[in-house]
């Protein structure tokens, strides 16, 4: 091509060469050049440093010219720059370079470039259309999906409204049956009634009620150990390293590691020989021996059966979460020692309001969900964290962010919440979003305490 490119100059009348050397100025002489230079870097394979040189002729000559933009036009093609090389092509034909030798080249890479560029600004045309569209499906789909989700809230919202129709009357029930409870008037009675009915209402009422009719000795410390105290007297020594609150007429007590259990007036009912034990409820407590078996006593210290585990947790609302010796899987048994559901859960929480909180390995993450008495899921396994149920709600998070469910599983507020804290006795919760602090209700309802007093606002 460097030949070619030479005898295009020596055919041409450019400003580039003269017939007379004598007659090239300074400027143009730096121009031929740069021009030479740009030439060979160009024949090299060199296409930057060939528009380095051009560059520097053009600025030389103050202008360029026919043979100067065919270099750059072939050098800008080269390297694949086809808007540059459609301004370079237009330079060359706008000096009128009909006589030069590189006319019909030049014709044919100014075609090729404007082909592929209106090709390229054809796709992008589409592309853009289609962006379009694409935009109008997902906005589309983001209306459908948030529509849907209000008709799944505003469907459980209106289950749980008549649900809580449901409840009142059942609690109405309770409470009648209570009043038998409170005519018969003894401690058993009370204990069978708060057994039977251990999510109502009116269970809280008569956990007070039998407390205060008939008290229990009160935990008290002495010179570092523990006793009991009725009234002003210290009923039973100070003689124990540990000791919970009495439950169902037994407190467990603890010298050095191992713990037993004391009646009311201080006997020994069961032996200080457990390395682990719980509370009794339901007539019933979870002990652990030094060699780590585990398995539930009555109150007389005989076991429930001649079934061990590897962990056993005290009964609430007449269940107790057990862990297969074989498996080290959790289940859940009744105070019978029947397996009511199969130990199946790498984890389990108590049955609160009849629903417990169980957690499985998915994907190598735990995942949470929420199962019935009977077993039977209400949730997929999709929580990063399940809280225990309050008045019929649930605190959850997933994705590393807290919301409530109801306890037909439903949604009542979205994940998007930071923190939420318990239900206090007022029925709210505080909430944190975005470093701001409110109170939810049950419903899902946001409020501010203003002067002591709760005041809905939007959030």
């Amino acid at each position: 091509m460097k030949k070619i490119v030479l005898f295009f100059m020596m055919a041409s009348a450019s400003l580039m060469v003269c017939a007379d050397n004598k007659n090239i100025s300074k400027e143009e002489s730096l121009a031929r050049k740069n021009y030479f230079k740009a030439v060979d870097y160009f024949e090299a394979g060199d296409a930057k440093s060939a528009l380095k040189y051009v560059d520097l002729a053009e600025k030389a000559l103050n202008k360029t010219n026919a043979r100067l933009s065919y270099v750059k036009a072939k050098a800008l093609y080269q390297q694949g720059d086809l808007v540059e090389t459609q301004k370079a092509c237009s330079k060359y034909f706008s000096s009128n370079p009909m006589q030069d030798n590189g006319y019909f080249e030049m014709t044919k890479i100014l075609d090729d470039v404007t082909t592929q560029l209106n090709a390229a600004a054809a796709q992008r045309r589409e592309e853009a259309a289609a962006q379009r569209e694409a935009q109008i499906e997902a906005a589309a789909r983001a209306e459908a999906e948030a529509k849907e989700k209000a008709d799944v809230m505003a469907s459980a919202a209106e289950r749980r409204a008549k649900d809580a129709e449901n409840q009142a009357a059942v609690e109405a029930k309770i409470a009648d049956e209570f009043k038998a409870v409170q005519a018969k008037n003894s401690k058993d009675a009370y204990q069978q009634f708060i057994y039977t009915y251990p999510s109502s209402k009116t269970a809280a009422v008569a956990k007070a009620e039998m407390l205060k009719k008939w008290p229990a000795p009160v935990r008290v410390m002495r010179k570092n150990k523990y006793g009991y105290q009725k009234g002003n007297d210290l009923v039973i020594k100070a003689k124990y390293d540990n000791a919970s609150e009495f439950s169902e007429g037994l407190a467990r007590v603890g010298k050095g590691n191992k713990y037993g259990y004391v009646n009311e007036e201080g006997k020994e009912i069961v032996p200080i020989q457990f390395s682990a034990a719980s509370n009794f409820s339901y007539g019933f407590a979870a002990v652990k021996m030094d060699e780590g078996n585990c398995y539930f006593i009555d109150k007389t210290g005989k076991k429930l059966d001649d079934q061990v585990y590897s962990d056993a947790r005290a009964f609430n609302e007449g269940l107790a979460p057990v862990q297969a010796k074989d498996s080290y899987l959790y289940g859940f048994i009744d105070t019978k020692g029947n397996t009511v559901i199969e130990p199946k859960y790498n984890n389990v929480s108590w049955f609160y309001e009849g629903l417990a909180a169980v957690c499985k390995n998915v994907g190598g993450a735990k995942r949470y969900a929420y199962i019935n008495k009977d077993g039977k899921a209400i949730t997929d396994f999709v929580f990063d964290e399940a809280k225990d149920f309050q008045n019929g709600v649930a605190r959850v998070k997933a994705n590393g962010k807290f919301g409530l469910i109801d306890k037909f599983g439903a949604p009542i507020t979205e994940c998007v919440y930071d923190y939420i804290s318990d239900f206090a006795n007022d029925g709210y919760a505080l909430a944190k979003k975005s470093n701001i602090k409110i109170y939810l209700d049950r419903e899902g309802g946001s409020w501010a305490k203003v002067n002591g007093k709760y005041v809905e606002v939007k959030f």
